[in-house]
């Protein structure tokens, strides 16, 4: 992206009213949802990519340990991963610099990092929290399903975002990942966005559905982000390896994301911020260290 392209990008940013988003307020955020096949890597990509637009220096990590797929999404082909990082390698040689963002990347097919046991993915996170001190902004991508993994490595960050699309199962899984997270990991408060909705009663009832359940079985508060609408540009650009965010900034989808950042930050300032230097609340003793 040129320079020319780089000041086009942030003055639409600036038409949207995103820099209302404090660039350097430390944050971390997982995006999360239950089901595969929801848009949601596509979305934390797409989020961790306005944050680094407006001068976040922004960390996005693959938490689909054994199903990589974030690099595909930003175009590159790393050569180390999170699997190098628990073998011995210092995490940030395995970062790779893409559209603004810094990714530690996972590793597609790999069972070692998808069935590690309780002392790999303490080790795994606490390297990841030790680049704190080198970013504002973290993103993890949760992978899929309920699984150990997936509920300790959300169940550590501040910021909970749930993706649920209108269709049964999508909300089914959705509120399945809010029970376990609830009830394994504590969590009482989290934010849900609606994707791929063709309206705004479709998003609304998204949000009554999941609402309604939480309400009803569990002690939980779900808080709703702006709705991202369905565009077909946005698996196109995801099909080229490049955020919407950036190719096809004026896209009802990115104006959306971007819409979904700014409330995101006005809501979650609101909760206790991050110690100095962290980026996940709980200690080493909340993760869990069974199998």
């Amino acid at each position: 992206m040129t320079k020319s392209d780089q000041a086009s990008q942030l003055r639409r940013l600036r038409d949207d009213g995103i820099t209302s988003i404090s660039p350097r307020r430390p944050r971390a955020i997982a995006v999360t949802g239950g089901k595969g096949g929801i848009g949601k890597s596509a979305l934390a990509v797409n989020l961790a990519v306005t944050y680094a637009s407006l001068g976040a220096r922004t960390l996005l990590v693959d938490g689909d340990l054994g199903m990589a797929d974030l690099n595909l999404l930003l175009g590159v082909a790393p050569d180390r991963s999170a699997l190098d990082v628990l073998q011995g390698l210092p995490v940030d040689q395995a970062l790779v610099a893409a559209h603004g963002v810094h990714l530690l990347p996972a590793l597609n097919g790999c069972f070692q990092l998808e069935n590690m046991n309780g002392d790999a993915r303490g080790r795994l996170l606490d390297a990841i929290d030790g680049l704190a001190s080198r970013f504002d902004t973290l993103v993890i991508d949760i992978g899929a399903g309920i699984g150990r993994n997936q509920v300790e490595m959300a169940g550590v960050v501040p910021t909970v975002i749930v993706v649920a699309t209108p269709e049964p199962l999508a909300l089914a899984d959705a509120y399945a990942c809010i029970k376990v997270l609830s009830r394994k990991q504590q969590l009482r408060r989290a934010y849900v966005l609606p994707n791929r909705v063709r309206n705004q009663d479709e998003a609304d009832e998204v949000v009554s559905r999941l609402n309604s359940l939480v309400t009803r079985f569990l002690d939980f508060t779900l808080q709703a982000l702006p709705a991202i609408p369905f565009d077909s540009t946005l698996s196109e650009a995801a099909a080229e390896g490049l955020p919407i965010v950036l190719s096809r900034p004026d896209a009802p989808a990115s104006r959306a994301i971007r819409h979904a950042a700014r409330r995101l930050d006005v809501l979650s300032a609101e909760q206790v911020p991050l110690a100095p230097g962290r980026f996940f609340h709980r200690n080493r003793d909340r993760r869990g260290t069974g199998s």
